[in-house]
Parts: structure tokens; sequence; C-alpha cells
């Protein structure tokens, strides 16, 4: 099911997105704006019950994630979570810091998997706290989804955030090229070829030991052996104090636009890939968009 957008027609999506807290460090930053404050609970409530409503958008959603740190620690996140499984929502989605999540127990643990970032370079590490916390969650029956960024200064030590994934179980990891959101997050991009030499050394022990990796902001054409992780980012809608029910963005096209040329139509692996972003195509040493043929029978 389609739905219009200024920026044409994109997926109608089935997920919802909410931000609870206005605090939200260590997140990808992919354009959405910074909310001027967390949301109470009755907001929360509000706009879970307008998105499951099939009168309302014509599609309810069927997924909830909830974002912000200070997420896990809130009083009501049982209640929140337990009204959005009442009104059909099938799978809930902490995405969260390790600011708020060191006591972490079954009892205050009513989602379904944790996405915690494992930060690691020049602007800090928290792997240590990530560790303890991927392990707590693992131990109270969460499934546990790491996620590095591939920023420049990320790369030397990637190694240490893929042994803390392995040590600690986690059932996935997913490495983001970096956003260019403005200036600043454009500069940390580095070149693909360097991240994806990169990716070729801490890749191969995730996959020995089961872990699924994905690739995320690069397009497949330019992953190399590694274009089926690219994967599609699924649409969703996004929500936060300033953006609720009619007025809730829709993460294609308002967050995030991908590029996608001519040749893209010609790829073989053109549906499973989002695209790549018109600020890097612009610059020579970052590559090209070219289509990739279909693997000979």
């Amino acid at each position: 099911m389609l739905t219009w957008t200024p920026a044409g027609a994109v997926e109608r999506p089935r997920v919802l997105q909410i931000r609870l807290q206005r605090s939200y460090p260590g997140r990808v930053r992919a354009g959405a704006p910074v909310p001027t404050r967390s949301m109470p609970t009755s907001e929360v409530r509000d706009n879970v019950e307008w998105f499951t409503a099939a009168s309302t958008r014509g599609r309810p959603v069927e997924a909830l994630v909830l974002s912000g740190v200070g997420a896990a620690s809130r009083p009501d996140l049982g209640e929140l979570c337990g009204f959005a499984r009442s009104r059909g929502v099938a799978r809930i989605t902490l995405h969260a810091g390790v600011e708020d999540l060191d006591g972490l127990r079954a009892d205050r643990a009513p989602v379904d998997t944790l996405v915690l970032p494992l930060q690691v370079g020049e602007s800090g590490s928290n792997l240590a706290a990530a560790a303890r916390v991927l392990s707590a969650a693992r131990a109270v029956g969460l499934a546990t989804v790491a996620n590095t960024q591939l920023v420049a200064g990320a790369l030397p030590t990637l190694a240490g955030a893929a042994r803390v994934a392995l040590a600690t179980g986690v059932g996935a990891m997913t490495f983001t090229y970096p956003f260019p959101v403005d200036v600043a997050a454009s500069g940390e991009a580095p070149p693909p070829a360097r991240a994806l030499a990169v990716l070729r050394e801490v890749v191969p022990p995730l996959q020995a030991a089961g872990v699924r990796v994905a690739i995320r902001g690069l397009p497949a054409c330019l992953l190399g052996e590694y274009a089926a992780m690219a994967g599609k980012t699924q649409n969703r809608w996004y929500v936060d104090a300033d953006h609720q029910r009619e007025r809730a963005l829709c993460f294609f096209p308002d967050v995030v636009a991908f590029h996608k040329g001519d040749e893209c139509r010609f790829c073989a692996l053109n549906e499973r890939c989002d695209g790549w972003f018109a600020t890097y195509l612009r610059r020579p040493a970052f590559g090209r968009l070219h289509a990739v043929d279909a693997p000979s029978p």
C-alpha cells in the first residue's frame, strides 16, 4: 500500500517510532529534528491509539520502536508496552543508550528487542558499559542488536566493537555509514572503499559465530562481496513531542531521502537497496552508483 508525499509515492509504513525522550546521544543522525521536550504518558498512548486505528491511516501499524536515553527507566514503560500490545502491536523494539540500562531486569524489560550503540573512536568509547548492558539483556531473554557507526575515527578500533558483540552474544550487528545531515557529519564519512577494507577484517568472525550482519547507509553496488548485507530500510512513521498524530513525519522522505539514478533500474539488487546520498555522489573519491548483474545460474 502506498501513501502520497510531496516527493511522490512511498510505501505506507507498518512501523511506528516514538521518540519518548528529548535526549538521545549516540544515535545515528539521520536528519530527524531534535524535539523540544520529552513525551508524557498520555501523549504516547494517544499516538499509539491513533496509529493502530485502521480508520485513521488505512493501514494500522504492527510494530513499535521506542527511543531516547531514559526510555528504559521510565516508570510508565511497562504500561505503554502493555497498551501497545492491547492495540495489536506485535513487536516492540527499544533503541536506547547505556546511560539508564545498568540495572536492567526482566520485570523492567517489557520489549522484544534491545538495540544499543557500540561507540568507538576518537569521540570516546562506551564498550565496557555496553558489554554489561548487552549481557544483562541477554540474561533476561531479550533479543539484542548492536549498532556501530562507520565514521572515519571509528574505523581503527572497529574490531573492539565486534569483539564486544561476540562476547555478549548479540543476535545481530549493524554497521551504519554516517548520513550527511550537515557539514560536520558528512565530514566524518570515510571513502566507502576504506570502510569496506576494515569490514573485511571484522565481519568474518561475526558471521562465523552466527551473528546476522547488516550494513546501512551504503549502496549495495559499493559493498563488493557484502552487497547482500545492504538490505532495504523499512519505512516508518516518526513521532516526537513536536510531531504527533497527523503531524507525524514519514521516515521516507521527511527524514531521509536516498538517491537512485537510471543505472539502478537495471541493477539486480535494486529492490533490496536504498540507493545513496547525492552529497556523497558528488565526491570523486567516494565512487559512483552502478548496476550489479544478476549472478549466473
